[in-house]
């Protein structure tokens, strides 16, 4: 198998070399090429490859030592930095004593709560709740970090020794900070690979991930080394945080950002490989030095230069070998047997959803803490973002709710809906095109299923990650594509049945009407052979195929029906947002936020995409307590579920791995009259649980003489406490 991945890499290796060959003699700027721009351009893109790889080394080593591939890595570097210009910038500490402080005491602490308070939770938890955690841990210290030091502010951080002061080499100079850089990142990567495999503490770390209780029989101590590698992974990812700010600032969203290369480095080194991570990390950073400095992809391209992370991490996992089918395995995730939905039950549930979304808009229902009536514009804009967000969720659920197929990349598929549907209804918003939309967007679905198909888990989830980001980086910027970016044009408001709807409220019901749809439709697919075949695939993929499924073309339609999905969802959601901005209608943090609330809600149930709704309805819930002008606890309460909700509703993951919607649904399912195998359930559930009171343990029942006996004998005192005349009564 490694000898495989070996090959694979160098495999792709040799196709993104081609493909750069030809891309340059395409791109050529024209500009002479001298040894001294040569050397300048190298040591700049060995600089950022020394950058990048100190982040794939806490990857990987993190990794390699606990199982678990850390999605929070960037930003814990990017807390790291603003706490280090906090230290050294805005309170005046010394540099060495700000870096010791954040880099040997901060971090390391960190990464040990980390493990202590969550990360343990998560070893027998599936591949999708662990990345799920990671990923929420970043999205709450991203927004922690904008709530202490409000990160809209620009603030720079200073080069360690200034940046005129270096090595001169002849047309520019080596400032001394880079070369600290460069001589710190292979230090590092050596001293690591030493560490793992040379040491007893590496030994232990690596034994403990393959076996924790085998490990631990051997004298290991698996809490201890499960949070020695976590503090080691934090280290580096502060580390390369502080080191790569004065070159980025502190912009949270660009230095979280540098984490995909990372990604890509690591997938360099099949994600447990040291010395190919930093190789790769290496060759990112050269290939972006010299693209930018030798290439000219013109304006329509003008963030190609930034895709070649992506790309290269889209071709190593691409090149991958064919996965093995996975068997299934007892594990303590495993779900349990699962009533289907009936479908006149799902009917009721989404008139239900049309009849609240009507009454509350409305304002109708008057809940005594504020103005009750309709909704403003503020509150209306709310809520149609809240809809679109929870459109696109919905196509998570067959997908990876049921396949069990990792999907990072909603928004790509989303966007991709948006453009066809720009191509082809133009300015007249007719909303007929809505049904070409999701029928051009299965086959890319479908394309992007051929290669995913062929792998699974981890690699599955940075393969649509890098899809995700190439798209953002090279299509949707192309003005052929949104040609209403930075011209003031309005996506075009959606026409059908005679009606546009241009109203706030109108579309709003209206996008309530296809949510309605879209779960209805759903509630059906689970109960066909296509969604029983899914649930197959995702509990047993080899047992599914011994069972005659077809596997990657039941995961080839599987894909295009989400991305079908996705695509009509992505028309409302450039609807909603207007003069549409691909960098940030299409980000790939915000499709993060999306698979995080879908997944926190339970992604295996067509009602999880509801929980889209919350975070942007608790802003106009706000607005609305806001604008009346009492209940100030309230605004501050929504404030914070709003900012920090997402992520704190997938760390109860960690606890409930099933989602919130599965635990609210028993709770409420028995209250229902047609509902007595819930009622049934809970009362068999209830009675397993129920401490066996104290005559059913046989306390108060009389023993015989007999019984009495049998027990002196047992006991060995018969002899010692039979009177002579016997036991004429019995005794309790």
């Amino acid at each position: 198998m490694i000898f495989g991945v070996r090959h694979s890499v160098v495999v792709a290796t040799l196709l993104a070399t081609l493909g750069a060959v030809v891309l340059a003699v395409l791109t050529w700027k024209g500009s002479q090429v001298t040894s001294e721009s040569f050397l300048v351009t190298t040591y700049i893109g060995l600089f950022l490859g020394a950058l990048w790889a100190m982040y794939a080394t806490g990857l990987v080593v993190v990794y390699t030592t606990t199982g678990v591939f850390n999605f929070a890595q960037g930003a814990i570097g990017v807390f790291s930095a603003f706490l280090y210009w906090e230290l050294h910038v805005n309170r005046g500490w010394h540099s060495i004593l700000a870096l010791f402080v954040v880099v040997c005491l901060f971090a390391p602490a960190l990464g040990v709560t980390l493990d202590a308070v969550i990360m343990r939770r998560l070893r027998t938890a599936s591949l999708v709740v662990q990345l799920m955690v990671t990923v929420a841990i970043m999205v709450l210290l991203l927004s922690v970090v904008g709530d202490i030091w409000e990160a809209d502010t620009p603030r720079r951080v200073p080069y360690l020794f200034g940046i005129n002061n270096g090595i001169d080499l002849g047309p520019s100079q080596l400032p001394w900070h880079r070369l600290i850089v460069f001589v710190v990142a292979i230090a590092i990567a050596v001293s690591m690979r030493f560490l793992l495999r040379r040491t007893r503490i590496g030994t232990a770390m690596r034994a403990v991930v393959d076996n924790r209780e085998l490990a631990a029989l051997n004298g290991a101590r698996p809490n201890v080394v499960s949070s020695t590698s976590w503090a080691l992974g934090s280290m580096l990812g502060a580390l390369g945080g502080i080191l790569i700010a004065p070159e980025l600032g502190l912009d949270p969203a660009t230095l979280n950002n540098v984490v995909i290369i990372a990604f890509a480095a690591a997938a360099f080194g099949a994600l447990r490989n040291l010395p190919m991570a930093v190789i790769g990390a290496m060759l990112i950073g050269l290939l972006r030095a010299h693209t930018g400095a030798w290439l000219d992809f013109g304006p329509d391209f003008r963030f190609a230069h930034l895709a070649v992370a992506p790309l290269i991490l889209l071709f190593v996992v691409v090149a991958l070998p064919q996965a093995r089918l996975e068997v299934g395995r007892l594990a303590h995730h495993l779900r349990r047997h699962e009533r289907y939905t009936k479908w006149w039950e799902g009917l009721i549930g989404c008139g239900v959803v049309i009849l609240l979304a009507v009454a509350f808009s409305g304002g109708w229902l008057d809940f005594g803490i504020w103005d009750p009536g309709a909704w403003g514009s503020r509150e209306l804009n709310s809520a149609n973002e809240a809809m679109a967000l929870a459109l696109i969720g919905l196509s998570l659920v067959p997908l990876i709710g049921w396949a069990g197929q990792i999907n990072f990349a909603p928004l790509a598929f989303a966007g991709f809906g948006a453009f066809v549907y720009l191509k082809f209804a133009g300015d007249s918003g007719n909303g007929y095109w809505i049904l070409l939309v999701g029928l051009l967007c299965a086959p890319l679905g479908a394309l992007v299923a051929l290669p995913a198909a062929r792998l699974r888990g981890l690699y599955l989830a940075l393969m649509t990650m890098a899809f995700a980001q190439a798209m953002s980086l090279i299509f949707f910027p192309h003005p052929w594509v949104m040609p209403i970016i930075g011209t003031g044009r309005q996506f075009p408001h959606i026409e059908l049945f005679g009606v546009t709807f241009d109203d706030r409220r109108g579309f709003f019901l209206l996008m309530v009407c296809v949510f309605a749809i879209f779960v209805y439709g759903l509630v059906l697919l689970r109960r066909s052979r296509y969604g029983r075949r899914w649930m197959a695939i995702n509990d047993s993929q080899a047992a599914a195929a011994t069972l005659g499924v077809p596997v990657v073309w039941t995961k080839v339609v599987v894909y295009a029906v989400s991305a079908s999905m996705a695509g009509i969802a992505g028309v409302f959601w450039a609807t909603v947002s207007g003069n549409v901005d691909s960098v940030q209608g299409f980000d790939l943090l915000i499709g993060f936020n999306i698979v995080l609330l879908v997944a926190a809600a339970g992604v295996s149930i067509p009602m999880a995409g509801i929980f889209l709704i919350f975070i942007p309805l608790f802003k106009g819930f706000g607005l609305r307590l806001e604008d009346a002008g009492n209940v100030d606890f309230l605004v501050t309460l929504l404030d914070i579920m709003t900012t920090y909700g997402p992520g704190l509703m997938v760390l109860g993951m960690v606890f409930n791995p099933r989602g919130a919607i599965f635990e609210m649904g028993r709770g409420f399912s028995p209250i229902l009259p047609w509902r007595r195998d819930a009622r049934a359930e809970i009362a068999a559930e209830n009675a397993q649980k129920r401490e066996p009171e104290i005559g059913e343990l046989g306390i108060d029942r009389p023993f015989t003489p007999e019984e009495v006996i049998a027990i002196d004998r047992r006991l060995g005192i018969l002899d010692e406490v039979v009177p002579k005349e016997g036991y004429g009564t019995a005794r309790s």
